[in-house]
């Protein structure tokens, strides 16, 4: 949610990489099963726009798709922002996982014309990660690093964050515990609780809606999060409030293709 994220802009941890020791798994971390389950969330492709203090700053779309054979889920995310950052308009992501969120790969690029420009790319396998990541300061190339690094138990890829706690089991008061992985900062703790229901009013449409309060645990600070998610099953994103300030909102959900 990072996230979502979760429609997140940018992290300043996958621009500039100084610390490729932050990989080492802390002592602290999630051990139990949270219980997420990929089958809770709607399929198809969302809309958001993002806001910062009531300002468009970017747009993007979430694609969620379950593969077969075996079961998996792919996460996707293309979004552009307002104005040019370090010389790019435009980022795109993707995270494939299994049905309990068990992380199988993550991407990340700048988009710039036809041009992608990789920002990592990680491959999970039992309890390590393995990939690259660049490290780029401005418009520069920038430097590959080699990533490979342990990861404990019950550990989701950062970029669906925000989809695992939109997976849990959404009953006001419920409590959930786990870990995620960047590359820019290893692991961090996450912990959160499902508050009450309320009424939320996005471009969208009016919905019921759970406010689900978290945090993630990182080096140095703690990153507060606030998600709306649908009430209605299976749920939808329908508003995340991220520690920068922006807002994301949902603005149109499309229903994916039905075979004929």
């Amino acid at each position: 949610m990072k996230q979502i994220a979760t429609l997140v802009i940018l992290t300043a941890a996958l621009l500039v990489l100084k610390q490729l020791a932050a990989q080492n798994v802390p002592s602290m971390v999630a051990t139990a099963h949270f219980g997420s389950n990929a089958g809770r969330l709607k399929i198809g492709t969302f809309a958001y726009r993002d806001l910062d203090h009531g300002s468009e700053v970017g747009k993007g779309t979430i694609t969620i798709r379950k593969l077969v054979n075996p079961e998996r889920y792919n996460f996707s995310n293309d979004s552009t922002f307002a104005a040019d950052f370090s010389g790019f308009r435009s980022q795109r992501w993707e995270a494939v996982a299994t049905l309990t969120f068990e992380p199988i790969s993550a991407m990340l690029a700048f988009v710039r014309g036809s041009e992608i420009v990789p920002v990592f790319d990680l491959q999970y396998r039992s309890d390590r990660v393995t990939g690259f990541v660049v490290e780029r300061k401005g418009t520069t190339p920038g430097t590959r690093h080699p990533v490979d690094a342990s990861v404990p138990v019950n550990t989701v890829d950062q970029r669906i964050d925000w989809a695992a706690v939109l997976a849990g089991n959404l009953e006001s008061g419920e409590r959930f515990d786990f870990n995620v992985y960047d590359p820019g900062t290893g692991v961090s703790r996450v912990t959160g609780r499902v508050g009450p229901l309320e009424t939320v009013e996005v471009p969208a449409g009016t919905f019921r809606a759970y406010r689900i309060i978290y945090q993630m645990e990182k080096a140095g600070k703690t990153e507060h999060y606030q998600m709306l998610a649908s009430q209605a099953f299976p749920h939808v994103m329908l508003r995340e409030e991220f520690p920068n300030g922006v807002i994301t909102e949902l603005i149109q959900v499309t229903e994916p293709a039905v075979s004929p």
